[in-house]
């Protein structure tokens, strides 16, 4: 769960409930943080992806040239394990996943901000606790799956 998360539910259950204003803006500040690890994520994931064409690419060419030079296989051996290595390690943090659950989160997120702002249901109670009551109660419950989900 995340740092915002964390200190409203901290909040709620010690009975000092934040102001809708302040709840908007920790939920805007928990979407800048995932904003920040997609963009990691996807750094990661482009330099994956270009390695791989670039080894995938130099093969047939070494290959080629290994017919000329023996010791060119060396290498043709070199591309061929970092390419598995490199697929091995997609293959393990499934970051193209992660990627996808961090961007549905930020959209809950923002649906739900926009949501409690412009008090549309579920958010259209005229008492502000009880919106926030609501708002916490929606996000802890949705995004707890994701969360673990995200940082696995």
């Amino acid at each position: 769960m995340s740092e915002a998360t964390n200190e409203v539910t901290t909040e709620a259950a010690t009975g000092t409930m934040p102001s809708q204003q302040e709840i908007i803006e920790r939920a805007e500040a928990t979407t800048n943080g995932l904003e920040k690890t997609l963009k990691k994520y996807h750094r990661y994931s482009s330099i994956s992806n270009l390695t791989r064409i670039i080894l995938s690419s130099s093969i047939p060419v070494l290959v080629s040239m290994s017919s000329h030079n023996i010791k060119l296989l060396i290498f043709v051996s070199l591309a061929g394990a970092l390419l598995s290595i490199i697929q091995g390690v997609d293959s393990f943090y499934d970051l193209s996943n992660k990627m996808s659950d961090i961007k549905q989160t930020i959209l809950f997120i923002n649906k739900e901000s926009l949501l409690l702002s412009s008090n549309n249901d579920p958010y259209d109670s005229d008492h502000e606790e009880e919106n926030v009551r609501k708002f916490i109660a929606n996000l802890a419950g949705a995004l707890d799956d994701e969360m673990s989900n995200i940082d696995n």
